[in-house]
């Protein structure tokens, strides 16, 4: 009984350490990709129900839908899966696609199999890399927005001596300085404010997965979640064994705890762009929501309900 009481308590603490893990690394891409997906949601909502879905397509869709498709097609290549077909900006009003892109892999092929989740999740990493580029190269104060953004990084890079409490109050922070340094009276004099504005709301609109996208993200997501289970089960075995003894300061390197200063810099900067993306997208969606119910208050049609 004692022999099976502590291989349960081992497999405990194989499936805490991978889950802490995948949220340590991917949590706030979860969130964030659920939030970016009611807001884009809400929006095409209130379009559908005012003047149709077709403005809101032609009006942020040609830059937007580009975007997204080629984070598809970025971690396609990165994951050697075969592009068969892909389409950046086709808008086709029987199934509602405006875009997309088909792909094959080996499915006995563990890399490729992970794949699909990062390719299923690919338009909200590509469009956050795409984001930080239009602020680097056109907001006129970048660098105050810019700073907010290493901050962000920066408290990430110590999470693990700050509390839940303290990491989200940083996070309220970089919002507030994020729209403080964003909506700075001097940037409204440049043209380039507005071009990166119109740029940001059309990146920031199409970050959303689709029902599609969601779908091939989870199958990889299973294949990620039992390679992690795998490679933990594994270190957590040479190390009550006693093997690891064996391997001296070199099996720090096997650990991914060791390389937690890393991911935490870049899982920092990544929520900081994902705040800043949800920033932009809730504009998009107020300012949306406000002009289209008015222009629906003067047809007579009454306001609009964009949560369903």
């Amino acid at each position: 009984m004692s022999n099976m009481n502590s291989t349960l308590d081992f497999l405990k603490v194989v499936v805490v350490i991978t889950a802490t893990q995948l949220m340590w690394i991917l949590g706030t891409l979860f969130i964030f990709g659920f939030i970016l997906y009611l807001l884009a949601r809400f929006t095409r909502a209130t379009y559908a129900k005012t003047v149709g879905w077709k403005l809101d397509v032609v009006a942020t869709g040609w830059i937007g839908t580009p975007v997204h498709e080629l984070g598809h097609a970025l971690f396609c290549l990165i994951f050697r899966h075969r592009i068969v077909e892909i389409k950046l900006f086709t808008p086709n009003s029987t199934d509602g696609t405006i875009g997309y892109v088909n792909h094959t892999y080996d499915r006995t092929s563990i890399y490729q199999r992970i794949g699909n989740f990062f390719i299923g999740v690919g338009p909200i990493i590509f469009g956050a890399v795409v984001l930080y580029a239009a602020l680097y190269y056109l907001l006129p104060n970048a660098k105050e927005v810019m700073a907010s953004i290493d901050a962000q990084s920066k408290v990430m890079a110590s999470a693990n001596q700050l509390s839940f409490g303290a990491i989200f109050d940083s996070l309220k922070g970089t919002a507030i300085s994020t729209l403080e340094s964003l909506f700075f009276w001097s940037n409204f004099s440049h043209l380039l404010f507005w071009v990166f504005l119109y740029v940001a709301v059309c990146i920031s609109s199409h970050m959303e997965l689709s029902p599609s996208d969601i779908k091939g993200a989870l199958s990889g997501l299973i294949s990620l979640v039992l390679f992690f289970l795998l490679i933990n089960t594994i270190i957590m075995l040479l190390e009550v064994t006693g093997v690891s003894n064996h391997f001296g300061h070199w099996w720090s390197y096997l650990k991914i705890e060791s390389y937690g200063g890393v991911i935490n810099k870049y899982v920092g900067m990544f929520a900081a762009l994902f705040i800043f993306a949800g920033i932009i997208s809730a504009l998009n969606f107020i300012f949306s929501y406000v002009v289209l119910n008015i222009y629906s208050l003067i047809k007579g049609d009454g306001m609009v309900n964009p949560f369903w």
